[in-house]
């Protein structure tokens, strides 16, 4: 629905949230506050920290988050901006290809293949560049020995997720 931020109906709570660059099947980035928390209450219960102003963020293109249960959900002028999933495996969430948390980055690799790039900075990131946006997230590894084909994925985001120190 062009404009709504909804894409279609929502999933059953046993079927995976599946991430693109836009956002979430039932749910696009651009989509405004009140609809975005509409979605997320239908897809995974009542908030576990309501959306709040984060003064603190405001320079990082983030002026409100809100969480439910594993997702961190980041709005600015009161309009969805980014979806950070992780670090907790509370969730079921994957990306379109089939990403998921805790996955190691071999599987990354054997997904995305060249698209898929690593960075030692912020303790680990990853990123992927698809047809509908960039997808990303942190790594957890030992960022003295850098990350290995067993490296594990962490958090996967889509979005502006704020300043990358103010993340996990």
């Amino acid at each position: 629905m062009a404009g709504s931020g909804l894409a279609g109906p929502a999933s059953a709570s046993s079927s995976p949230l599946i991430v693109s660059g836009h956002g979430i099947t039932q749910l696009h980035l651009g989509a405004s506050e009140a609809v975005a928390q509409k979605v997320l209450e239908r897809l995974l219960g009542r908030p576990t920290g309501k959306i709040v102003a984060t003064p603190d963020m405001k320079n990082c293109g983030v002026d409100a988050v809100g969480s439910w249960k594993a997702l961190a959900a980041y709005f600015d002028h009161r309009r969805l901006v980014g979806l950070e999933f992780g670090p907790a495996h509370v969730l079921a969430v994957q990306t379109v290809a089939g990403l998921k948390l805790g996955d190691p980055i071999s599987r990354a690799h054997a997904l995305y293949a060249h698209r898929f790039t690593t960075s030692g900075t912020n303790g680990g990131a990853w990123f992927v560049a698809t047809a509908t946006g960039r997808i990303d997230g942190f790594l957890s590894f030992d960022g003295a020995k850098g990350p290995t084909p067993a490296t594990k994925i962490l958090t996967i985001a889509v979005g502006n997720v704020g300043c990358p120190a103010m993340s996990p």
